[in-house]
């Protein structure tokens, strides 16, 4: 049972509902910027940058909905990069409850502590997330975890280690308190027989059983320390256990080497889904063909369907080839070719009839500098794309995007975005509530109407189809992290289960108050960032009117934050001032490695620490009393 339960209601419920129009890349945004050209595997030494100041704003949010949201914060990390494109599934929701995990660390960098972080909710739209945890799953340092539950009672986590190959956890007690264990699968070998560096893992559970696993990684790209496998930088390689792990079995596909993808493939730019026997992967590239893989018996035969077919077909960076403008999609501001395709970030789904539902966020491309050996990208270029193969190649219909919430007719953003290399509707994360065949697709797009004045920022957006993907609720897409209550915060990586239970939709983002990544990016100063849950019913997504949140920091703490900080960042004293409901409570401050640091009991409203010895950097404030509990983020100077 929860404990101190407040409800936050917006007043807003009087203005009226704005009427969204898609708006797509405009001239004024036909600007290309140079793409990343390393992605991240979080071996990489990020220098250290204490935050210093956090932006502040005024709220002025237009787009309204009756809806009510279960929101907790179910976990914290200082890595903040959870993928370099596609959003991984990292929650699953079953018969045993709901699963969240995340890439977690609460170390600065090299983030040595890195790691899954885990947090379970039992089933119904009333439960509650369970505390808020500091260690990691596993033990051995890893990145991109995905996660499962099996129908023999387990569940697991599969990511990537520092070598070799990928790295499976697994218990036999979904959510319960059976402890994690670890082991290295099989990896392939390169040709001098060291084990070839399995990168980036996207994992499925399907079967007619229930315990079959389908998972796709790539192999290690020159620039991340790995070496050519079957001629391809980054060959995508598809591994297989129909016993919950026990044994695996890997393959490469021939529609997938080097005679069609010569430049192999890019990381955390694919998805997988699986559902009975029916399994399909997506690719989603850039200045290849993007496309997916469906097999009908299980992982043993595969057949290959075209999305984006790009108009050069492996195509070498700095050829020339993009030149020709007769070939290109559209032309930008400096008369260069732009070339459509995915943006690299998407999702697939499988139904329960066996149907490919495939989600991705347009982008258009350019290569214009022969010399420069990288390619650009057109960060501002809207719409979330959906694909069936019954629709063929370069026919996919826009079904959700960045809003004009001004109602100007212009997109109106600073100049700079953040850097996620993504476009401006994307993080593609889809659902099916099974009992209606209706899909659920999450997503991250920028606002037009909150900024720090140099970049906007980023929420979370929920839209639905209730005929398998006919039509679509377009126009009234849901932000499901408003700035009603937190000032201006950053809500990315949205991450909902495939399979939505009893019509009870659970998601997980990442919040900040800075646009951009620590990480990768913008390269912005460290801050702890929050991993967020929400629970909310799909029913309620029709309406658009207020937004009734109820909060949560954690099981059986108060609603909202029950003390604040003054100052923060903080450089000799902190003071703390403390809700009544807090009387006589503990105070702890620990580090970013769960050290405590101070500690004292409180038996006014006002506490005074000194916090002068402590190394400059990121520390949380923990404040317990009365069955209550609450944790907030202080700087150091």
């Amino acid at each position: 049972m929860r404990n101190a339960l407040l409800s936050l209601v917006a007043l807003i419920s009087a203005m009226p509902v704005m009427q969204a129009q898609f708006i797509s890349l405009d001239n004024a945004h036909k600007v290309a910027a140079p793409m990343s050209t390393q992605e991240m595997t979080g071996e990489e030494i990020i220098p250290y940058q204490p935050l210093t100041a956090q932006n502040v704003g005024d709220i002025d949010h237009l787009q309204l909905r009756e809806l009510v949201i279960q929101r907790q914060i179910i976990g914290l990390t200082q890595y903040d990069l959870q993928s370099n494109y596609s959003v991984d599934d990292r929650v699953f929701s079953s018969a045993g409850g709901v699963s969240a995990g995340w890439i977690q660390s609460l170390e600065t960098s090299p983030f040595s502590d890195r790691g899954t972080g885990y947090n379970h909710k039992a089933a119904g739209i009333d439960s509650d997330w369970g505390e808020i945890p500091y260690d990691r799953i596993e033990d051995v340092r890893i990145g991109w975890p995905s996660l499962g539950h099996l129908e023999n009672g387990s569940e697991f986590a599969l990511s990537h280690g520092s070598t070799g190959g990928l790295v499976f956890a697994t218990r036999d007690d979904i959510g319960g308190d059976a402890p994690w264990s670890t082991t290295t699968l099989p990896a392939l070998s390169a040709e001098d027989g060291t084990d070839i560096w399995h990168l980036w893992p996207r994992a499925t559970v399907g079967g007619a059983d229930g315990n079959s696993i389908h998972a796709i990684c790539i192999t290690a790209p020159a620039g991340n320390g790995g070496v050519l496998y079957n001629g391809q930088d980054g060959a995508l390689v598809y591994m297989r256990s129909t016993d919950g792990g026990a044994n695996w079995d890997m393959q490469t596909f021939a529609e997938l080497d080097t005679a069609s993808f010569a430049g192999g493939f890019v990381a955390d730019a694919y998805g997988i889904h699986a559902s009975g026997e029916t399994v399909a992967f997506a690719a989603f590239n850039g200045f290849d063909d993007s496309f997916v893989m469906i097999s009908n018996d299980n992982g043993e035969t595969w057949s290959y369907e075209v999305m984006v077919d790009f108009p050069v077909d492996n195509y070498i960076m700095d050829s020339g080839a993009l030149l020709d403008t007769a070939l290109a999609d559209d032309i930008d501001t400096e008369g260069n070719g732009m070339f459509f395709n995915t943006d690299r970030s998407g999702d697939v789904l499988v139904d329960n009839a066996g149907g490919v539902h495939v989600f991705y966020g347009a982008m258009f491309y350019a290569d214009s500098d022969t010399t420069d050996g990288n390619t650009s990208y057109y960060p501002f270029t809207n719409g979330l794309e959906y694909w069936r193969p019954s629709m063929g190649p370069d026919s996919s219909m826009t079904i959700a995007y960045a809003y004009d919430i001004d109602e100007s007719g212009t997109l109106d953003y600073e100049d700079e975005i953040a850097g996620y290399f993504v476009g401006i509707s994307s993080q593609a994360s889809a659902g099916l509530v099974e009992e209606t065949n209706t899909i659920v697709v999450a997503y991250s797009a920028l606002m037009e109407n909150f900024s720090t004045g140099v970049q906007n920022y980023r929420h979370c957006y929920v839209v639905h189809s209730t005929d398998l993907g006919e039509t679509w609720n377009s126009e009234s897409a849901c932000d499901v992290t408003p700035d009603l209550d937190f000032d201006l915060i950053e809500a990315v990586y949205p991450c909902i289960p495939s399979r939505i239970q009893a019509g009870e939709l659970n998601m997980t983002f990442q919040r900040d108050f800075e646009p951009g990544l620590h990480v990768r990016g913008d390269e912005d100063p460290i801050d702890i960032n929050d991993i967020v849950g929400l629970t909310m019913n799909v029913e309620d997504l029709d309406d658009c009117a207020d937004v009734d949140f109820e909060d949560y920091v954690a099981v059986g703490e108060i609603a909202e934050v029950g003390f604040g900080l003054f100052p923060n960042p903080a450089d000799a004293v902190v003071e703390i001032v403390l809700d009544e409901l807090l009387l006589g409570a503990e105070v702890r401050i620990r580090d970013m490695s769960g050290r405590l640091v101070r500690q004292t009991q409180v038996q006014g409203k006002l506490a005074r620490m000194d916090v002068s010895a402590l190394t400059p950097g990121i520390y949380t404030v923990e404040v317990s009393g009365s069955g209550a509990r609450s944790i907030e983020r202080l700087s150091i100077r």
